[in-house]
């Protein structure tokens, strides 16, 4: 009776653990096939934080592909087992070939298999989520202390920030995935034109800080490349780590209580600040960071909704696309700009994310592939806001800021470019209030955002350094020029006791 029970206990327990396995490799390859190289940290990110409002098109992708697919897999695995190792014998007894096998070798190596099989199927799960996330390169680094944060953070506390005497209002756009590989058909694969003209000329006419001599950006650094993470680098400075142990992302706890942001900054210069996305604002506890870190009135599907302003029932996307969050976009700069007092208005496009992007009523059909077709409807309607801000009264003393948050996650898109090609980060300052001292050949995160949108505000800044950015209006060597890509994006991937206790709050 005992033996009876530990078998019972050994294939119970061999049914599990195949059950994980399976979800776990079918996890990695869905990872795998739905981002271009995803991060530790961003997964460990997002299981920190909220995940209200995800997209249902990836949830249903990742239920149906993860989920489902991982049930009928290990139904299929544990029929298979049962017939090979005889159990079904009281259920195929009249046939004689069946029950001639039974009795075999084979049989009996099958009925001893179960354990051993499952045991085997994780472990080729974990292998394959080991190598291809490369957790142990990143376990290694994170764990190897570095005091780089502390040595090269300047803290915007401690240095001197003499705003201009008639402040300049701030217009923040932050465009999803937008990078200038999208503009270079001689980066190869399915770059087959220009999909972005309207913001390259918008580049090429105003300020586009750019790693070469023509259309360029932002190089992509560890700790900025999610969204919500270079949220945070573009208006702080500081790229978001994340430790095993922090808890201080969100939810309950502070979020990054210890950043100082230009939300923070501008909010004392008695400055009305607002932030509209067209999905939900607690998705990876966005509202948190932008309400503890400037008071930001919050505009997203859920407020909308609440105001009347869209049907209780809409949801498009990641919430409703970006036609109706450009016509938003302009009801609420006018309401600010009525106002009479100073205002950062901030915003998140969302119609570019991946995979291939959202079509809306506004898009073509010019191209073949409907990303391309995405990114070519974002880059008229951003040129058609830019015009429409041109003929109000407020723009002569506004600056305006457009810029990518991070590279594109679509891992098929730009599958086949040119290895050697530099992927960047795209950004253009419009109206801004001072002369670039060196606009091209620059190397730059966009954490360095930060500074230079004050800069282009006109505001002057002791020593050109904030957090870990660089005025690039100014001479100041960045971080990126002094140290280089390889060496810095090591730097900011090593444990910073400075960081977790500065910056997140945690115990040393």
């Amino acid at each position: 009776m005992k033996l009876k029970q530990k078998v019972r206990k050994a294939v119970l327990a061999a049914h599990i653990l195949l059950l994980l396995g399976n979800f776990l490799l079918l996890w990695t390859v869905w990872l795998l096939s739905k981002y271009d190289c995803v991060s530790l940290d961003q997964i460990l990110y997002q299981m920190k934080t909220s995940a209200a409002g995800t997209n249902i098109n990836l949830m249903g992708s990742a239920g149906i592909r993860v989920g489902l697919f991982g049930v009928l897999l290990t139904g299929m695995e544990i029929f298979l087992f049962y017939l090979l190792s005889g159990r079904l014998q009281d259920r195929l007894w009249n046939w004689e070939k069946y029950l001639a096998y039974c009795k075999g070798s084979v049989c009996r190596f099958w009925q001893k298999s179960a354990l051993p099989f499952s045991i085997l199927n994780m472990a080729v799960a974990l292998v394959l989520f080991i190598t291809q996330l490369n957790v142990f390169g990143y376990i290694g680094t994170a764990n190897t202390e570095s005091d780089f944060i502390k040595t090269h953070c300047i803290d915007p506390q401690e240095v001197q920030l003499t705003f201009p005497q008639t402040k300049r209002n701030l217009i923040y756009i932050f465009l999803e995935s937008m990078e200038n590989t999208f503009a270079e058909p001689e980066a190869g694969g399915l770059i087959t034109d220009n999909f972005i003209p309207e913001l390259s000329v918008l580049a090429e006419n105003h300020v586009n800080f750019s790693n070469d001599e023509d259309l360029g950006g932002a190089l992509s650094f560890s700790g900025t490349t999610w969204t919500a993470a270079a949220m945070v680098a573009e208006t702080s400075g500081i790229v978001v780590k994340v430790p095993l142990t922090a808890e201080n992302y969100g939810g309950e706890d502070s979020y990054l209580p210890g950043v100082v942001s230009i939300g923070e900054l501008l909010e004392k210069e008695g400055y009305r600040q607002t932030l509209l996305v067209g999905s939900d604002a607690e998705f990876a506890d966005r509202e948190s960071y932008f309400t503890e870190h400037g008071n930001y009135e919050i505009v997203d599907i859920n407020s909308l909704k609440e105001q009347g302003r869209l049907p209780q029932d809409y949801k498009e996307w990641w919430g409703f696309e970006d036609e109706k969050l450009f016509s938003f976009a302009k009801e609420e700069l006018t309401r600010l700009a009525e106002s009479g007092e100073p205002f950062n208005f901030t915003m998140l496009t969302a119609d570019t994310h991946f995979p291939d992007g959202y079509a809306c009523s506004l898009c073509g059909s010019q191209y073949e592939e409907q990303y391309a077709n995405v990114l070519s409807c974002s880059s008229k309607q951003v040129a058609a806001l830019i015009e429409w801000i041109r003929q109000q009264p407020f723009y002569e003393n506004t600056t305006i800021v457009i810029s990518g948050d991070h590279l594109t996650m679509d891992p098929e898109f730009l599958e086949d470019i040119d290895e050697n090609y530099t992927r960047t980060v795209y950004n253009c300052i419009i109206n801004a209030a001072a002369e670039p001292a060196q606009e091209k050949k620059r190397s730059f995160g966009v954490y360095d955002m930060f500074p230079t949108t004050l800069a282009a505000m006109g505001v002057q800044i002791e020593g050109d350094r904030l957090g870990l950015g660089t005025n690039l209006f100014s001479k100041e060597q960045t971080l990126a020029e002094q140290f280089g890509f390889e060496t810095l994006n090591e730097e900011l991937q090593k444990k910073s006791v400075y960081y977790n206790t500065r910056f997140l709050g945690m115990e040393e």
